[in-house]
């Protein structure tokens, strides 16, 4: 009998401490959520793969004078629609663009006493909180999809949502908190 009720006593701490660590599992998953939640959702993707299409058609055109994989632009409208894809351009990369606050600061000659991850970790701070930011991304994507369409027609539009899948670029969207490296290396990316 003394067996049994030790056996009963031992069960019974390991489903008090299986509780508790399920109890702080299920605690960290809800706390974390936010952050998983970004790099997962929707709208926050098609920002990031609007912005990524962006920024490779413009290089491409810098590089090569054309616009390479066409979405359907004629001759006449060439002009406008790289005066819109530069003026979307400028409003994702806002803050961490080359005149930006951020990169002013990674920059700055000045600062080249400080390691490069206090200048990385430093220059980060003056851009927006991770939710600002993300609303801020939803919207200009959405404003973006609507001047395509508007200024173009949904043909365009649907035309580049779906040339956005095989773009690759390195630059992206700070779309969630970045550990010392990667700080490091968007700065690196989007400063110079």
């Amino acid at each position: 009998m003394k067996y049994t009720v030790s056996l009963h006593q031992g069960w019974l701490l390991t489903t008090r401490f299986g509780a508790v660590l399920m109890a702080t599992a299920l605690l960290l998953f809800t706390t974390l959520q936010p952050a998983v939640a970004a790099d997962s959702d929707p709208s926050i993707n098609a920002a990031e793969a609007s912005f990524r299409y962006i920024a490779s058609t413009l290089r491409r055109f810098r590089d090569s004078g054309r616009l390479v994989n066409n979405p359907g632009i004629d001759g006449a409208d060439l002009e406008e629609f790289f005066s819109l894809l530069n003026d979307f351009y400028t409003r994702f990369s806002r803050d961490f663009g080359a005149d930006s606050a951020m990169c002013q600061f990674y920059t700055d000659p000045e600062n080249s006493r400080m390691t490069i991850e206090d200048r990385a970790e430093l220059g980060f701070s003056f851009m927006l909180e991770l939710d600002d930011r993300l609303a801020r991304y939803i919207q200009v994507d959405r404003d973006f999809q609507e001047a395509v369409e508007k200024e173009f027609g949904s043909i365009l539009l649907a035309n580049i949502n779906a040339a956005k899948g095989a773009i690759v670029s390195n630059q992206r969207l700070p779309t969630s908190e970045f550990d010392e490296a990667a700080r490091i290396n968007f700065a690196d990316t989007a400063c110079f």
